[in-house]
């Protein structure tokens, strides 16, 4: 019998810097054994910002250059497995407006890079992977 993926769905508020970042670097860890997404609570559209394509690309060696952002709306939520809330505003909006049960829903504290360079993207994803590999031995996911 085939195991059945496990759903993963990364949000932040635009969709263009830390959740694509989160989903690219789960994808790369986890590989065919999970399906996993990424949007914004405020996503309006748009490509990532060019200092997450960076610092995707030179230090993970993931393209997520072809990345639209997507608002929360276009997806069933109750359909992941896990829902990780990039920082706690969000899990909360996720919790009291989508009502999202907090049994699949997981709140980070990874801060927004939007506007302060590549250094400080570099550390966000840095955060992103740290708290992903935590995530991971929590829930015995390979990668």
């Amino acid at each position: 019998m085939k195991k059945k993926k496990t759903r993963l769905l990364f949000v932040c508020y635009g969709n263009i810097c830390r959740s694509p970042m989160a989903e690219g670097i789960a994808r790369k860890r986890l590989g065919p054994s999970a399906e996993v997404a990424s949007a914004g609570i405020a996503a309006t559209g748009g490509p990532a910002s060019e200092e997450a394509v960076l610092v995707m690309k030179l230090i993970y060696n993931v393209d997520i250059s072809s990345h639209i952002a997507r608002p929360v709306g276009v997806y069933d939520i109750r359909t992941f497995d896990h829902v990780i809330a990039i920082d706690v505003s969000i899990f909360n909006h996720l919790r009291d407006i989508w009502g999202v049960p907090e049994s699949v829903l997981y709140g980070w504290d990874i801060e927004d890079p939007l506007g302060m360079g590549y250094d400080a993207y570099k550390e966000t994803a840095r955060k992103i992977e740290r708290r992903l590999d935590q995530f991971m031995a929590a829930h015995g996911l390979d990668g």
